[in-house]
């Protein structure tokens, strides 16, 4: 599948060898204050693991910075491999992240990870332990177990991350932050993110397929799987993309889409961890989320909030607050997708793909819409790999927003029950019974020490 690495030359970062031997033996994730920051010299050398999909955009962005040289390119699918080779024929390719890993991180400076959601954290986790600087796509992992150690891991390491939500550095999110920075619409008692997936995009409120079918000689089937649990190939129903509402999988609606939508209301509104979550709506069935849901979160005071605080509300399935969006005079003509915020003066929508809006729109006719411009957002992690700036979504941020979402995923099973959440202990003290969907066991022989719990 790949020839054999060049032998290690100089190495164009700084690293410490003996550091890496030690954490790989041992097992760890704590790098500890050991760990040494990569400072790029040259060309940023990089692997992409996952070239299929949103792989292949994520692939041609960061290679198109004039800064990166692609080193290795790694999918468990050979065609869709063979076709990120034929656009960098100089790459290694592999079909085992694990194997790349081992072979070549003496030859790289960073990874970029855009995988199915259930193997994000094991492949950003181990490449950090090997000191690479770390793109991962959203939702950053697939517990939110997995999200607080990745967290641990990245601040420890001092490595650079990024979570792929590109629309955290778009026109549309900045002008609405400019606007919301201005307090037009007073302190924010309340917020609402909605979204009209999953909407046919994939499969969600339905059981288990049966049956089995011949695994496609292209595809490596116990490498898809990886850390789930075994369970027999079928055609159409995981690979490639509808896979994203399988429990053992994905994430849902809310894993997919509030990394992007819900992102504003932690950033604008400076928010902590949620005290609390509770699910209306039907429970996941035997293999997918639900159909539709919605999620209500509640949160600590900021300066941006309510003294009281601010309640959160997750809808997904094509649902929004309707009423409220009728009291506010939009209606109809709401966004499909979008983040509202509710204060004691008025109200501001965002969505990263339309322009923000005050409401209602005859008490803010005379308010401007701040300009705001955009930035890259694979190449604002590759500069900063460079030291050149910080990126927007490292993973100290985006692991927060991860588990904020995917609490929302544990709340649906259930249902009108309220759990309190304690972030310290990463447990819900009301609902011990609950514990056990913040994080999952790994498939024998896949395990990654430290990750799991």
């Amino acid at each position: 599948m790949h020839s054999a690495p060049s032998p290690p030359s100089r190495r164009s970062f700084l690293k410490s060898a003996a550091l890496s031997s030690a954490v790989i033996s041992a097992g760890t994730s704590l790098l500890g204050s050991c760990a040494t920051t990569r400072y790029a010299r040259g060309k940023l050398r990089h692997a992409s693991i996952g070239v299929g999909g949103m792989g292949g955009t994520d692939l041609r962005e960061i290679s198109g910075h004039p800064d990166v040289e692609i080193i290795a390119l790694c999918d468990v699918d050979k065609g869709r491999l063979k076709e990120a080779g034929a656009l960098h024929p100089k790459a290694r390719l592999y079909q085992d992240w694990r194997e790349l890993l081992n072979a070549e991180h003496a030859n790289l400076d960073s990874v970029n990870v855009t995988t199915p959601d259930h193997m994000h954290a094991p492949i950003a986790f181990s490449a950090i332990n090997h000191g690479l600087h770390v793109y991962c796509q959203k939702p950053l992992t697939h517990t939110v177990v997995e999200a607080r150690r990745l967290r641990e891991v990245a601040e420890q390491s001092g490595v650079v991350t990024q979570m792929g939500i590109q629309n955290h550095s778009n026109p549309s999110y900045a002008r609405a932050q400019a606007l919301f920075a201005r307090k037009h619409v007073g302190p924010i008692r309340e917020a609402h993110v909605w979204t009209d997936r999953p909407a046919g995009w994939w499969p969600q409120g339905v059981g288990r397929p049966d049956g089995t079918d011949p695994v496609p000689e292209h595809l490596d089937w116990d490498g898809w799987l990886g850390v789930a649990p075994e369970r027999p190939y079928k055609e159409g129903a995981y690979h490639a993309f509808v896979w994203r509402g399988r429990l053992d999988f994905g994430t849902g609606a809310q894993g997919d889409m509030a990394c992007h939508l819900m992102d504003p209301a932690p950033w604008f509104m400076e928010l902590g961890d949620p005290l609390n979550v509770e699910s209306f709506g039907p429970p996941p069935t035997n293999d997918t989320f639900p159909l539709w849901s919605r999620v209500r979160y509640e949160f600590g005071p900021t300066r941006w909030t309510s003294d009281d605080g601010v309640v959160v509300t997750w809808h997904d399935g094509k649902r929004k607050p309707d009423a409220l969006l009728a009291e506010l005079g939009v209606g109809d003509s709401a966004y499909h997708n979008a983040c509202l915020f509710v204060g004691e003066e008025g109200a501001l929508m965002a969505s990263p793909y339309e322009i923000p809006r005050l409401l209602p729109a005859d008490q803010f006719v005379d308010i401007p819409i701040p300009e705001a411009k955009g930035v890259n957002h694979w190449h604002q992690w590759v500069n900063a790999c460079f030291g050149r700036g910080k990126p927007s979504a490292p993973f100290s941020y985006s692991g927060r927003l991860t588990e904020i979402a995917l609490l929302g995923n544990v709340a649906l099973r259930f249902p009108n029950q309220k759990l309190d959440f304690d972030a310290k202990a990463l447990s819900f003290p009301s609902r011990p019974d609950a514990d056990r969907f913040l994080h999952k066991p790994y498939r024998s022989g896949w395990e990654i020490p430290g990750l799991e719990s």
